[in-house]
């Protein structure tokens, strides 16, 4: 084959830059296409036709199954946060009604203790008054009787001396009273007359008696009585109490309301003490 034959056709010089550059696209397709790369690439060898054979149709590319996702790393849980405090509730407004109750119990309670205090200032002032009177009453007891006893003696002394100027005379002399105590003794004379005498006497203070209610069974009360030779009650002493304290004291206001006393008949059967006894139910 000479020089001549060795002499390249025209167009093969197209056709190998051609090949050459259909190559280097599918070889840039690849690299691009593809997401990992590899360290040592495969070394490409290109072939030298005669002629530029025939350039199939390349099938198309599969394209590469994705990878997967990395799966995101979990984010650190954020720390709870400290739970705020709560906020204290406001006051809740007066309920009008409430408060007025309230001041209506205050101003009860007021009006009580001032009550309270008007009734033991009052009471105070009754037991001062009531001691006052008995005070009263046990002074003028005292000098009612200092004057009974004067009138007394007064009476005693004037009859001592009528008796004595009677048997220098020759004058009816009214007897001579005793001072010493009766002790049931019927007195000199007619111990009838004597009996109907007391009994005159008991009559009259029952009449006065104010029976006080509720009085158990028939008690019975003595007392001692001085009178004067007018009647007139000197001194009331309890000799023997009742029991009933109410009693012993209605039977004692009736012998003071009693004076003066029933007089005997006969001058000789005047006693200045008795001893005089009384019963409820006689």
């Amino acid at each position: 084959m000479d020089l001549q034959d060795r002499r390249p056709e025209p167009g093969r010089k197209l056709a190998l830059v051609l090949a050459v550059g259909v190559h280097l696209l599918l070889a840039l397709f690849l690299f691009f296409g593809v997401r990992w790369t590899t360290e040592h690439p495969t070394p490409m060898v290109a072939e030298l036709w005669s002629e530029l054979p025939k350039v199939q149709p390349q099938p198309p590319s599969r394209p590469e199954p994705p990878q997967p996702e990395p799966k995101p790393e979990p984010k650190p849980e954020p720390k709870p946060e400290p739970p705020k405090p709560e906020p204290k509730p406001e006051p809740k407004k007066p309920d009008i009604a409430l408060e007025q109750e309230k001041k209506r119990q205050e101003e009860l309670k007021k009006k009580e203790e001032e009550e309270r205090l008007r009734k033991a200032k009052e009471e105070a002032e009754r037991k001062k008054k009531e001691e006052a009177e008995r005070k009263r009453k046990a002074e003028e007891e005292a000098r009612r009787k200092r004057e009974a006893e004067e009138r007394y003696r007064r009476e005693i002394a004037e009859a001592e001396r009528k008796r004595m100027l009677a048997e220098l005379g020759n004058v009816e002399a009214p007897p001579k009273p005793s001072s010493g105590p009766v002790t049931g003794a019927p007195a000199p004379g007619d111990p009838t007359a004597r009996a109907a005498y007391v009994d005159k006497i008991r009559a009259k203070i029952r009449g006065n008696v104010v029976l006080p209610p509720d009085i158990p069974g028939n008690p019975e009360a003595q007392f001692e009585v001085q009178q004067l030779p007018t009647g007139e009650v000197v001194s009331v002493t309890l000799r023997k109490s009742s029991g009933v304290p109410s009693y012993d004291a209605a039977v004692e206001r009736a012998i003071w309301k009693s004076s003066p006393l029933p007089l005997p008949e006969r001058r000789e059967l005047f006693e200045p003490r008795l001893n005089l006894r009384f019963r409820p139910v006689e």
